[in-house]
């Protein structure tokens, strides 16, 4: 595959459009496919053929150097053919096929493009293209394109794998966040929380670590009031890196009203403050460890009301790595995360989807883009 379709285009705007891609990709119906029955000999023969058809035509403008950055570590999980933001799968028998997405969730708004003019592409953003390959006659059948989005509303979600989570802060963000006026990032709450929460501020009537009932949490607005302006400049001395967590989370507990004394231990719960459904986490590099959870997958937390993993709120103080100081705040529910910041793992995972083969049965003989 030509080394030119791995650099990026030089805007999201300018990836070709569904219906070009439908035109530009219909010769490869009938194309000659011998299969081998080796999944990566073929997987990688068919990603070929198709970037074979597109650089015959003409190709979204290349990215400059300089001009972007791949934000996952050595670019794990972004797609192979990048000039057109694109992974290819060939489909070739049984009663479904099982599309297996490796190091990143699909459909979520993980940044996995960045660009100087602070433009991103996510992981959502991708665009799959599923060759089927008829073995009788060994030759292409159709050409389906689908988008994550209605892979899963048609099909279902994607399989969460059971992972540590990281999340990537780039350097250019945090220092865009440290250098305002009021270091915060900061968004309001979720809809689901918005019902669920106090907007009067009162000494809390149950534990830190209890199940919040209605009216335990306070809104992040006054969240924002009673912690931020405390936090920025506050030094967390040099420790272990699990020990400063929990200085912090202690520090943020009795700030917010609750009693706690020194040597009382934290509850080591998900999320850190329950009753305040309030995820903790002190940085000072540029990689967040979020554990096993992660807004990244949209995971039910509390039932009544139903609270998910995009809702607990997060926050995030940063801490200068000379000083320990508190630089600046990320205070926002999970789902504004991925906004900003890229999900990642510390190792290799892959998401999952079956999809039935008589979908791709109604579509012999044609290509077709989200039909």
């Amino acid at each position: 595959m030509n080394t030119d379709l791995k650099i990026p285009p030089r805007s999201k705007s300018e990836l070709t459009p569904p219906h070009s891609l439908v035109d530009k990709l219909s010769g490869l119906v009938g194309q000659p496919f011998k299969l081998t029955r080796k999944t990566r000999t073929d997987g990688s023969n068919a990603r070929k053929l198709v970037a074979g058809v597109l650089e015959k035509d003409s190709l979204p403008l290349p990215a400059m150097a300089g001009d972007y950055m791949i934000v996952p570590p050595k670019g794990k999980g972004v797609p192979r053919i990048l000039r057109e933001y694109m992974d290819t799968y060939l489909v070739t028998s049984g009663n479904s096929y099982n599309l297996q997405v490796w190091n990143r969730n699909p459909v979520s708004d993980s940044v996995q493009i960045e660009y100087s003019s602070g433009e991103t592409v996510s992981a959502r953003d991708v665009r799959f293209v599923f060759l089927r390959a008829d073995s009788s006659n060994n030759r292409i059948d159709s050409v389906v394109i689908l988008t994550p989005d209605y892979i899963e509303k048609k099909f279902g979600k994607f399989g969460k794998p059971t992972l540590k989570h990281q999340m990537i802060i780039p350097s250019r963000i945090r220092q865009e966040i440290v250098s305002q006026n009021l270091p915060i990032l900061f968004y309001s709450d979720t809809p689901r929380v918005a019902k669920f929460v106090s907007n009067i501020f009162s000494p809390p009537k149950r534990q830190f670590y209890s199940v919040p009932e209605h009216g335990d949490p306070f809104s992040l607005q006054i969240i924002k009031s009673k912690v931020v302006e405390p936090l920025l400049g506050l030094v967390i001395p040099a420790d272990s890196t699990k020990t400063r967590g929990q200085s912090l989370e202690k520090i943020i507990v009795k700030l917010l009203g609750y009693d706690l004394n020194e040597d009382d231990l934290l509850a080591g719960s998900y999320p850190d403050i329950l009753n305040q459904l309030l995820e903790v986490k002190l940085q000072d590099a540029a990689t967040v460890d979020l554990g096993q959870l992660s807004p990244e997958f949209e995971e039910v937390i509390l039932s009544s009301p139903q609270i998910t993993t995009r809702d607990i709120r997060y926050l995030i103080a940063l801490a200068d790595p000379e000083t320990q100081q508190v630089q600046a705040v990320i205070l926002c529910p999970g789902e504004h995360l991925g906004h900003h910041f890229t999900y990642v793992v510390n190792t290799s995972y892959k998401c999952q989807r079956s999809i039935p083969m008589s979908f791709f049965d109604q579509y012999a003989g044609r290509v077709v883009f989200n039909p």
